[in-house]
């Protein structure tokens, strides 16, 4: 079997098998399928993978009012999850 992808999916599979985890383009694509086989297997649709109510709740976050956060802030949570005396 022969398959034509898209450029913008032939680019993928080419970086995917420049990564050095896939031997080449063949093992990139066994294991979409082989992925997407599983999904299918499991009755898992595409919807089902994020429902539309989560769409619309990550949809809403992403263009609702933002604030820019504390210059301190990741520095504050690391403080938090940090074990006490731990450095």
């Amino acid at each position: 079997m022969n398959l034509s992808l898209p450029r913008d999916l032939e680019e993928f599979v080419q970086k995917e098998v420049a990564t050095g985890e896939y031997p080449d383009a063949t093992a990139v694509v066994i294991e979409a399928l082989r992925e997407l086989q599983t999904k299918a297997d499991n009755g898992i649709s595409q919807d089902e993978e994020c429902p539309s109510d989560l769409k619309a709740l990550l949809l809403e976050a992403i263009q609702g009012p933002h604030s820019p956060l504390p210059s301190d802030y990741f520095d504050q949570l690391r403080r938090r999850l940090r074990p006490s005396g731990a450095r």
